[in-house]
């Protein structure tokens, strides 16, 4: 079950704020270092003829480019250091998938669970599996599904979480993100955690060239984990929202934390051009998707496509649909309180 909630901040801290150096943990366990070297793309931006759109100018920080290529269509602040939020969980989602197979089963610790703001719900002690808690992690950005599966791959590598914390970083260098550094799984606002969105834009390439299981989870919409003897039943909605909106989206990833704002990373294909495009740090639902639909358009045009030109009423339908699930939700959560409290 869906709750949504704003605030409240857990990390690891283990770094000095201002320094990129790795300071490796007490290891508990083998080192991983191998595992997590398998699947790594190195990507370049191509700048030369990127400009800024000026019908985004009051939106801080956007990238548009073509993912083969690397060429960059539009750009604004993608050097400036920011915090990931939820971007995060892809670096996350990347060393479990390194670690572990998507058919591990985990347990629900009660560390995982105290997470804000937004999560599934899950419990304590209850077992689902990690391509569950991927979906959750990826589709719905659920923050108590991301931390169970960084602490369930963690456990299965016995290793420490902070080594998981380690391992991201690890990642993350190479990757070749040397403006990033990453505190905690889920992306929660944290002083040594920090990226760019040319940073960003590697991880992006790496997901799209080795985790096929990413791709998958960023597609999918309302494919709820079903109750089982283990675990009860959570609603898996997908809040992209341009996905079934904006022709050719089929992923990737939103964010939202009080620091970052309200950001995006959609990917889109139409007339076999692939394009990502990155919105990091708007006010609203409805100026991230207008704003990341308006740089889809102008990198199109480019290639002689028509423009899409999303709307607000187009929009707001779609968010329509997510406040009525958000109330059925809600609905079903209190029903589950009140019947626990009788």
């Amino acid at each position: 079950m869906l709750v949504l909630a704003i605030g409240g901040v857990i990390s690891y801290v283990f770094l000095h704020r201002d320094s990129l150096a790795l300071i490796s943990p007490l290891f508990a366990g083998q080192d991983q270092t191998d595992k997590i070297s398998q699947k790594v793309s190195q990507f370049h931006l191509d700048f030369t003829k990127s400009k800024e759109l000026t019908t985004l100018e009051k939106v801080p920080r956007y990238l548009v480019y073509n993912s083969d290529t690397g060429l960059v269509y539009y750009s604004k602040g993608t050097g400036i250091r920011m915090s990931p939020a939820s971007f995060t969980k892809l670096l996350s989602a990347q060393v479990a998938i390194d670690l572990i197979p998507l058919d591990r089963e985990i347990t629900v610790s009660e560390k995982s669970v105290d997470k804000v703001p937004t999560v599934l719900g899950l419990k304590p002690g209850e077992v689902l599996s990690a391509s569950d808690l991927l979906r959750g992690a990826i589709a719905t950005s659920a923050n108590d599904s991301a931390q169970a599966l960084a602490d369930g791959a963690a456990n299965a590598a016995k290793i420490f979480p902070s080594e998981f914390i380690y391992y991201m970083n690890q990642k993350a260098q190479l990757l070749q993100m040397t403006h990033s550094h990453f505190a905690n799984p889920d992306g929660l606002d944290d002083q040594n955690q920090y990226s760019t969105l040319e940073d960003i834009a590697k991880l992006i390439n790496n997901v799209q060239k080795n985790y096929p299981d990413i791709v998958s989870a960023a597609k999918s919409d309302n494919q709820d984990i079903q109750q089982t003897a283990t675990h009860g039943k959570y609603y898996l909605p997908n809040w992209n929202g341009l996905l079934g909106v904006y022709p050719g989206v089929s992923g990737l990833k939103i964010a939202y934390t009080e620091e970052a704002g309200y950001s995006t990373i959609i990917t889109a294909i139409r007339d076999n051009t692939p394009v990502v495009a990155i919105v990091s740090g708007t006010g609203s639902y409805l100026e991230r998707d207008r704003a990341v639909a308006d740089l889809l358009d102008a990198a199109y045009l480019t290639k002689g496509l028509p423009p899409v030109r999303v709307s607000t009423l187009m929009l707001n339908r779609h968010y329509q649909v997510w406040g009525d699930l958000a109330r059925k939700i809600r609905s079903e959560i209190k029903l589950t309180h009140d019947t626990a409290a009788k």
